[in-house]
């Protein structure tokens, strides 16, 4: 047993010798040192910040046979500083090469004191160390080679102009998001209004910016109050989403396919939860169209705004344009953070109808005199698409806005008119065309256009209900 305990501790022991030689013998080298680059010139773009720019590569160089390892540190600097300033990196042993990328070298040459768009030469060298010091250091000749650095784009960038939410404000400009991992690319998504705007890339400051080069799709960077100051033109008021990519040179202003929000509400005390910003009066979607938002309903003698969301009076709001605005006046505007804190008026209370479009930027306020007559045709009803003799809805005592049908439908559809004899009236109609017995919701169609209407899917006995001022119908099979 002791015989066989000697044999592995002698084994372990060459091993580890072994081990040590090995680390001795790395890189230990035969070939003069000598240093090389795949590249004589770079020119740097900053679109391609994350490829590499160059790579430097050089021979082992020779430790004479001492079975020494041998490390080596790379120098660089501007060509004539004869390294003064340069870069000093140590590389470790076994290292042969160095890649930098277009961004880490366009740094430096930032840190060279290089100008940007014109070149200039580099030097390179290594110099190679033997370990324990066993034999002087080595140094390649010195390399040279040509870099173009370019002018990093800005980091931020900001709306500037009566078309933006902030006016000509440089100081409060409205800020665009940069897009992650894209140097140069911005977008915003918001509420711009009939007007012009420019880009500005510092709070505070008119210049530098981007402005509208050869057509509405191209940048022109301007840097002194001489230059051209063309502008972006908006002519019709919405939600637009805007992205820049200022390494292109190109803007994209375009009518946003999404609203910004999902829900709005009604808050003051001309509303039916006056100023419970925890639980103020919805609004409701008009799921034909996702940017309006409407309301039926009274009204008291008092305000309201628009907020954007509930629990928080610092939320952002939709606002008339001016305080106690008139309310035959359409002007809206989206206020962050609700200051200046405009607010409509209602003087007489009432009955009303409110219809908000976030794509064209109007307020619609108008009392609602409910109609006193409404009928019913379609080949669903027992009248069929008679409009001279259509189906009259019966009215619902001390009502004045319900009205309701009680009798045999067929498969068929059917909707609303508010006049006789004439199918270019005015009629109530599906929010959406083809809805069915589930529906809940109905909508004020001038003119009929587009047509949407009911259907029933079953023939039987039904009651339909409708309300004319808070626009809802109820469809039941008896």
């Amino acid at each position: 047993m002791n015989r066989i305990l000697q044999l592995i501790a002698l084994l372990l022991m060459t091993l580890g010798i072994s081990c040590v030689k090995d680390l001795r013998e790395l890189d230990k080298g035969s070939m003069p040192l000598a240093l090389t680059a795949d590249k004589t010139a770079v020119i740097l773009e900053q679109k391609n910040q994350q490829q590499d720019a160059i790579v430097l590569s050089w021979t082992p160089g020779s430790n004479q046979g001492t079975n020494a390892a041998i490390s080596y540190t790379l120098k660089l600097d501007k060509k004539g500083n004869n390294f003064s300033s340069a870069l000093i990196e140590p590389l470790g042993a076994g290292v042969r090469s160095k890649k930098f990328t277009v961004g880490e070298l366009n740094t430096l040459a930032t840190q060279f004191g290089l100008t940007a768009g014109t070149a200039a030469a580099f030097e390179a060298q290594i110099i190679s160390t033997v370990a324990d010091g066993l034999l002087p250091n080595d140094s390649t000749s010195v390399l040279e080679f040509s870099v173009t650095p370019y002018q990093p784009v800005s980091e931020t960038l900001y709306l500037l102009g009566d078309a933006t939410p902030n006016g000509w404000s440089a100081d409060n400009a409205t800020p665009l998001t940069p897009v992650p991992a894209q140097p140069g690319f911005f977008s915003w998504k918001g509420i711009l209004s009939i007007g012009e705007f420019k880009l500005i890339t510092t709070l505070g400051s008119f210049l530098p910016s981007y402005n509208k080069g050869a057509n509405e799709a191209s940048l022109v960077y301007r840097t002194a109050d001489a230059d051209p100051d063309e502008k972006f033109s908006i002519t019709s008021s919405g939600l637009y989403d805007v992205v820049v990519s200022l390494l292109d040179g190109t803007i994209s202003v375009t009518a946003s396919s999404e609203p910004p929000y999902k829900q709005l509400w009604l808050l003051g005390d001309a509303v039916p939860t006056g100023w419970n910003i925890d639980n103020p009066t919805p609004m409701r979607v008009d799921s034909s169209n996702l940017f309006v938002f409407t309301y039926g309903g009274l009204l008291t003698a008092g305000e309201f705004k628009i907020p954007v969301a509930t629990g928080n009076f610092g939320t952002d709001y939709y606002m008339p344009l001016v305080n106690q605005q008139p309310l035959t006046e359409t002007g809206v505007q989206l206020v962050p953070g609700g200051n200046p804190d405009n607010k409509w008026k209602v003087t007489n209370a009432g009955p009303y109808k409110i219809r908000l479009d976030l794509q064209g930027m109007t307020m619609q306020i108008q009392p609602f005199t409910p109609y006193t007559e409404i009928w019913m045709v379609g080949d669903a009803t027992p009248a069929g698409w008679n409009i001279d003799n259509p189906v009259a809805l019966v009215p619902t005592p001390g009502n004045p806005y319900e009205f309701s049908f009680t009798g045999p439908m067929t498969a068929g559809e059917f909707k609303f008119p508010l006049d006789t004899g004439n199918w270019g009236c005015d009629y109530f109609m599906p929010v959406i065309n083809g809805s069915e017995m589930g529906s809940t919701q109905m909508k004020f169609i001038k003119s009929g256009s587009p047509d949407n209407k009911w259907r029933i899917v079953q023939a039987g006995n039904y009651k339909i209900t409708i309300n004319q001022l808070y626009e809802t119908i109820q469809i039941q099979k008896q």
